[in-house]
């Protein structure tokens, strides 16, 4: 099965069912081989707005409109099972976020109330590691 190099601050487009596409962004190693990816999607009155990304100089290209990061929708997966669900024919990656923004996104990780306990859990651990 073929996989996919990934480096934190990587987007990818995934496909989502039921015949959706959104974009995720590598953020942590969870393990050896699995990375936490969060959600890009616009904003919406009822989003949680602990990260907004606005189109400019500090965002990614692909960042049209006001954005958030919908921690809530955070998935892990290794390189194979981003394999199976990249969206056909989409650049990978889609695009790469900057070490500021990716920091950004990182610490709103911690301060949402949205993210799964676990995946906080292990986006603090790899972030209190000194090799990372």
């Amino acid at each position: 099965m073929a996989s996919i190099s990934i480096n934190l601050g990587d987007a990818f487009l995934i496909d989502t069912p039921p015949n959706q596409q959104h974009l995720y962004i590598a953020i942590a190693k969870t393990s050896k081989t699995k990375y936490l990816f969060v959600n890009v999607t616009t904003r919406r009155p009822k989003s949680e707005t602990v990260c907004i990304l606005n189109p400019g100089l500090d965002v990614p290209k692909f960042i049209k409109r006001e954005s958030v990061i919908d921690y809530r929708y955070a998935r892990e997966m290794d390189s194979q099972e981003l394999a199976r669900v990249v969206t056909h024919n989409s650049p990978i990656p889609k695009d790469t976020c900057s070490p500021t923004l990716l920091k950004r996104i990182q610490q709103g990780g911690l301060a949402s109330k949205r993210l799964k306990n676990k995946y906080k859990t292990a986006l603090q651990e790899f972030l209190n590691d000194p090799d990372q």
